[in-house]
């Protein structure tokens, strides 16, 4: 009885944690948008917790901040995702740009996986509606669609 009971708390520790850690993850209400040579590019921010990967996050409540670029060929009425392509930057990505680590023994497979993984397929559609974008799109996966976590509503600022 002594052992289920202490699985049971344990489980549930685990549980407040999991959710404690999720608490730091939000998408910021304004976007960028760009213009670029063949369209468009909307910048999508967002603030995401390390504590699912690093538990000992949650006592220093660290977080990251994500991007997401979307590439569009205009920014009027509905866009089907298919027209559109996706790269995601973290903080992680613009400091290595800033300062490049020398050459490490990393696995080319890994990293070619790590980029694909950046680059996500998209379906579904973004509506444009004067400075208002509304992301309603899956991600794809190699077995699964999931629903991508920078859908939402967001107002268009143009980037100078």
């Amino acid at each position: 009885m002594r052992t289920l009971f202490m699985l049971t708390t344990a489980s549930s520790l685990l549980f407040a944690f999991a959710l404690a850690g999720c608490a730091d993850t939000e998408n910021k209400p304004d976007a960028t948008v760009t213009r670029t040579s063949d369209g468009y590019e909307v910048t999508l921010y967002a603030t995401r917790g390390l504590m699912v990967h690093d538990p000992a996050s949650l006592i220093f409540n660290r977080s990251y901040e994500l991007e997401s670029r979307i590439r569009v060929p205009s920014i009027e009425g509905r866009i089907d995702a298919s027209e559109a392509s996706v790269f995601e930057v973290s903080e992680f990505d613009k400091v290595a740009e800033k300062k490049p680590s020398p050459t490490s023994p990393v696995d080319l497979g890994l990293r070619e996986q790590h980029e694909k993984d950046r680059r996500p397929r998209i379906t579904g559609e973004l509506v444009f509606s004067g400075n208002t974008l509304t992301v309603n799109v899956q991600a794809v996966g190699q077995s699964s669609a999931y629903p991508y976590p920078f859908n939402g509503i967001y107002r268009l600022k143009t980037r100078k």
